[in-house]
């Protein structure tokens, strides 16, 4: 093992092991952020911590009875507590929801409605289709919402939104089943939560160039409410520390900025607080960005995706990446911190992995689904990609401007 990788396990343990869950708030977080500052200041970089207030959530009693049995059910990230006994009515298309009477009734949610978690009101891509559905609910308020999770083994929440304030778990599959089978009877409903506020920090690593522009390697360090996010995200945390680490000797012309993103699961997104604290023009000085988000998978190959490029960087990062014959080339996607930058028309690249679309957010997206040399390609790759790319002029890089 050489010692790139060694420094990757330990940090990945330490992450994903020792702290497990980071969610935003909750002391796991905290600790995470302290732990990435000072691997920071390790290697050799001014540290910025930009902290924020946030909602904060736990859960301390989840509990459901229906068809005369318990069964497993997950309180839906900061989902109001409730004490309900009443009858199940369920619901699966948008037009059976329209026409329903949920009022007082335990509302089982399932099919077209549950296909995919259902946006946050806040969340600027949110699509009218799941506005009505929270429109809907709240205007016929049920006694608590459960939400059927189709995919088998899956505990991915359909709602987690701060501002939706009707009570709402989610629904494994074979609870689904049980209950599904039972509408029109009574059930019992209970679920114990407590909300309020916490902070939460961006954890920023600063190194300085001999010219203006700023290259950023960032990754997200947080998860979601119960997963140890090992895949999702621990590894591109260590992934984006170790690309820093072999590009410590090296002198390059532009700044370098490693950013440890926190609330990328949750709103208020770290994204927000990282443009508002650095200032109006600052992404017109950022000469390139490069996210980690679930790369190492032990079952899939690295993937590679280009976000705002020009022709000549998409072709000369191609040519470096043909060194790296195991790294995938796939078609952009936006859910991750590459977006911020990406849609502010700043050229990006993401590293990730296929396979985390099976396992993030779960119980067991445990360390035993991550490889660590797959996250030493991952980081010898970017690195070799800074090398490539530190001295090239902004303009350049830009389709717009390469285009002029």
């Amino acid at each position: 093992m050489t010692s790139v990788e060694e420094k990757i396990v330990q940090r990945l343990n330490l992450l994903a092991g020792a702290i497990g869950c980071r969610h935003s708030g909750t002391p796991g977080n905290l600790a995470a952020a302290a732990y990435l500052a000072d691997e920071m200041r390790a290697l050799g970089l001014e540290v910025e911590e930009q902290r924020f207030e946030i909602p904060s959530w736990t859960v301390e009693e989840q509990y459901l009875k229906a068809a005369g049995q318990e069964l497993a059910v997950y309180a839906n990230p900061y989902s109001p507590g409730c004490a309900v006994e009443a009858e199940l009515a369920a619901v699966g298309t948008l037009a059976e929801l329209e026409q329903a009477d949920l009022g007082g009734k335990i509302a089982v949610l399932y099919g077209d409605l549950t296909r995919a978690p259902i946006s946050a009101k806040s969340w600027f891509l949110t699509e009218d289709r799941d506005r009505r559905i929270l429109e809907l609910l709240e205007a016929n308020p049920p006694a608590v919402i459960l939400a059927v999770q189709a995919a088998p083994g899956s505990t991915n929440r359909i709602f987690e939104d701060w501002e939706f304030l009707l009570p709402s778990a989610t629904l494994p599959a074979e609870s689904g089943r049980v209950v599904l089978l039972h509408v029109g009877e009574r059930a019992e409903v209970r679920l114990r939560t407590v909300s309020g506020r916490s902070t939460t920090a961006n954890i920023i690593g600063h190194r300085q160039g001999t010219r203006p522009e700023t290259l950023v390697l960032c990754a997200h360090y947080d998860t979601k409410v119960d997963t140890p996010g090992a895949n999702d995200n621990a590894a591109g945390v260590a992934a984006m520390l170790a690309a820093a680490e072999l590009l410590r000797e090296d002198a390059l012309d532009c700044n370098l900025e490693l950013v440890a993103f926190t609330n990328e699961e949750y709103l208020p997104i770290g994204d927000d607080t990282y443009l508002e604290r650095r200032g109006e023009g600052f992404l017109d000085r950022v000469l390139m960005a490069i996210n980690f988000d679930g790369p190492g998978h032990i079952v899939d190959v690295n993937s590679l995706a280009s976000f705002t490029c020009s022709a000549e960087f998409q072709a000369e990062v191609e040519a470096v990446s043909r060194a790296y014959p195991g790294v995938q080339w796939v078609e952009p996607w936006p859910q991750s911190n590459h977006s911020t930058f990406a849609m502010r028309g700043v050229p990006a690249l993401a590293f990730s992995s296929r396979a985390i679309w099976l396992y993030s957010h779960q119980h067991d997206d445990s360390l035993r689904w991550v490889h660590p040399p797959r996250l030493v390609e991952c980081a010898q790759l970017a690195a070799d990609i800074v090398r490539h790319m530190h001295a090239r002029p902004l303009g350049w890089m830009r389709p717009e401007a390469a285009a002029e």
